[in-house]
Formats: C-alpha cells, structure tokens, sequence
C-alpha cells in the first residue's frame, strides 16, 4: 500500500494523505479527484493512475516482478488502528486466456446455443445490454421462466469482475451464470454458478448433455420420528424430535438416503447443465441465495426446483432471524498530512497491513429449519412381543416372499403401529396395511 500515486492527467503525484492531496495551488476541486479516484477500474482509464517510480522513470518493483502490473488503484484501506484512509495499490496484470481455455471458451458458448436451440430457447451470442454495461457470453431469454446472462469462465477471474458483471446483468434483466470447472475460483457462491468436470474442447464438442456435479440442490422435508430414515439434526437419534426439518442436500446424497445407498454416489445420473438451463428459462428451476449466519454479505447461491424453492421460501420468512447488525465502524477518511513517498514498496512487509475485520464466509451456511409441528413425538424402541397376525384373505393382491418396497406410495407420512408386531412401523404392505418389511415377508411366507 502506498500513500502517493501518479496522475497521468494532472502530471502530478496526489499526496493521498493530504487532505488537499497536495492539489493546494490548482484549481482542480479536490472532491471531483477523490472521486475520479474512488471508481472501479472498468469505468475509467486503467493507465489514469500509475506507480510514481515508472513515472519518474525508475523500475517498479510490481512491474519487474512480472506479478503485478504498474498501474494502481485507490481504495479506501482500514489500517491496524482501525482508521480509515486512502491508500493505492497495484493492478493484477491483464490475464491472457491460454490456447485451451480459448478453445474450451469458445466449446461450451456452442454447446449452450445447440442445447437451447433444441429446447426451442433464443439465444444471442456475445450480445451488449441495452445499456452496453454487459456482454455475457451467452444471453438465454426465458420462455415463462428467467433470462440468463451465461459465462463460461476457465480461468480465475477476480471477486470484484465476478461481482460487477452479475451487477450488470442484474440491471439489464438477467441472471448471471458462471460456469466453471474449477470450484476454488472466486466466482463460486459470489454469484449463481455451475460447476463441471475438468473436460477438453473435444468432449464439450461432441457432449449432448454435460452433468452438473456443483451448484444444484434439492430439498429434503421429513418428519422426525423414531422410525424416520435420516437422523435428527438435533442428535435425538433414538427417538426423533417429533419435528419436521427442511435440508439442503446434493442430489446424490438425497438418492442415496432414499435408497439405502445402492451406490457409492447414489442412483441420480439426470442433472445435467443443459437440462438444468432450460429448466431455468422454463421455470421449473430457480436461483436462490442462502445468507450465512452472522455475514449476510456472504452465502451460498444454488439452482434449486421450483417446488423445493416454494416450499423453502414458505416457511423462511416465520424462522428468519431478526437480530440486528453491528453498527459499521466509523467511515469517516483521515490524513494525516504527510508527505507522499514516491518509492515503489511492492513486496515490502513491514508488520500488519489491515485491521482484524470479521472474515467473510467462516460461519456455515443456514441450508437446514425447522419446523414446529403437531405431529407425533418419537415413540422409543421398546421391546415387544411377536404378534403374528394372518394375512387377510379379502386381498385381490398376488402374495410373494419377497415384496417390492421401492415404491414411493408404501411410504407413510407419519408411522403407526405394525399390524404384525405392533411397533412404529413407516410403510404399508399390499394390503396397504402398516408393516414393517420383514414382519410382511415372513408373513407371507
């Protein structure tokens, strides 16, 4: 951090201590400056301010370094005393995508066109707003659902072009999409986002459909009894908590529970990218943002199914905590009045740089409520004696040894007692009676 910089314009280098930034005998309004000075890089000349050594015709450090560029910005930087004030940094040199992220690029904008042009979805290629604020790669227009503004990001693009595209397409209608293969870049959860596997040009190429392994969620709603499948979130594993509980779960994960895990990833192999796509556009999927518990600045973006979606924002609104935020910290600018340094001090570290601000992201994301409900509390297990009671002989039903029970309709909302043996039992055997699985197989034997 530096407390000087050069302005190309003015010919001169603001004292950016200095409450007049060492402007005192011109006429330039010093607020215009600070101003100028304060905004983001894309909404100005990227050469307007400079390292004062490159400017006076030394070696900047940055530049030498091959790390940074010699151009800087200025931001408004919290010291280790908690006060605010102006301070200028180097700009990250200009990312020169590679030959395969160009040709892996140019693969999923072609991939995007063909899989909506065959739900029947207009697109539009490299197409500015209105307003000329945003091109996405590829604009999908919706057809009764949302219009997307899809990027296709192959390298790590910084948090704040993350943020002021999706900015841009928020303002022009859109919904900003970034789909990445790698989920240690900065755009995940810093805007809607879908991840892929790390995949060559070739396979985008001949893909017809590409699976979505990030970004898509489901939710899972059960009622918690002793009986229940998933364990209870509040440890009461025994007996359950007699509550019903809403989760955010990866399809896969909720497969699996469904199933008794089968397999190793569970048994859902349909979410893909392009279903997921027109989905959107269609409106049988939805974008929503789940705030952290103590950051609401921070979260988690998800695509999610329309049902799901209505179902969780039925019930957020009545568990939403209501208690306030901090009181930001004093945003008042101070200077100090000294004398800029006109020396390059990239790569110096001389002790901490920042204040101890909270971090961002730490606390978990909220993805589970719960629910109070009227339904049964959990019954324990106790035991009981066999009571074998004869099928009835009304049943048009066929009798096997071993009964199907993949069926989502032998599954009971709430459980009641076994016609067998007399314990909670949570499905309905073929005379759509409650039983317990093996209690109706032995007694069909």
């Amino acid at each position: 951090m530096a407390n000087g910089v050069w302005h190309s314009e003015l010919k001169c280098v603001l004292e950016l201590d200095k409450p007049d930034l060492g402007l005192s005998g011109s006429t330039v309004s010093v607020s215009d400056v600070i101003e100028e000075l304060l905004q983001p890089v894309a909404s100005r000349r990227r050469d307007l301010l400079v390292c004062p050594e490159k400017a006076l015709e030394r070696a900047c450090k940055a530049e030498v370094s091959g790390v940074k560029s010699p151009h800087m910005y200025v931001r408004r930087h919290r010291g280790p005393d908690g006060v605010l004030r102006l301070r200028a940094a180097h700009l990250p040199t200009v990312h020169q995508m590679t030959a395969e992220e160009s040709d892996r690029h140019k693969a999923m904008k072609e991939f995007l066109g063909r899989t909506c042009q065959r739900a029947g979805l207009k697109t539009a290629v490299e197409k500015p707003t209105k307003s000329r604020c945003a091109r996405p790669d590829v604009t999908i227009y919706g057809r009764g659902g949302i219009s997307l503004g899809c990027e296709a990001q192959f390298y790590n693009a910084s948090p704040s072009r993350v943020v002021r595209r999706a900015k841009a397409q928020a303002e022009a209608g859109l919904v900003s999409n970034w789909i990445t293969h790698d989920d240690t870049f900065h755009l995940v959860d810093r805007a809607q986002w879908m991840l892929i596997r790390d995949v060559t040009w070739r396979e985008i190429d001949n893909a017809a459909d590409l699976p979505l392994v990030g970004g898509f969620r489901v939710l899972a709603d059960w009622l918690c009894t002793a009986a229940a499948v998933r364990p209870c979130p509040r440890g009461k594993a025994k007996t359950g908590c007699g509550k019903r509980h809403l989760f955010w779960e990866t399809p896969r994960v909720a497969d699996g529970i469904a199933s008794g895990y089968t397999g190793d990833r569970g048994d859902r192999l349909g979410i893909t990218i392009g279903a997921t796509i027109i989905g959107a556009a269609t409106g049988s999927v939805l974008p929503i943002f789940l705030p952290s518990r103590k950051d609401p600045r921070s979260g988690s973006f998800m695509w999610v199914p329309a049902g799901d979606h209505a179902t969780w924002t039925d019930y957020q609104d009545s568990t939403t905590s209501h208690t306030p935020e901090p009181a930001p910290p004093d945003d008042d600018v101070h200077f100090s009045g000294s004398d800029a340094e006109t020396t390059c001090r990239f790569g110096d570290h001389n002790g901490p740089l920042s204040a101890p601000l909270p971090r961002r992201g730490i606390d978990n994301v909220e993805l589970g409520i719960t629910i109070d409900t009227h339904a049964l509390p959990g019954i324990p297990n106790q035991p009981t004696p066999l009571r074998h009671v004869p099928p009835t002989a009304t049943s048009s039903l066929p009798r096997q040894h071993l009964l199907d029970w993949g069926a989502a309709d032998r599954f009971l909302p709430q459980p009641q007692p076994c016609r067998h043996c007399g314990k909670p039992a949570s499905l309905l055997d073929d005379d759509a009676q409650p039983s317990h699985k093996v209690c109706a197989e032995q007694a069909a034997r």
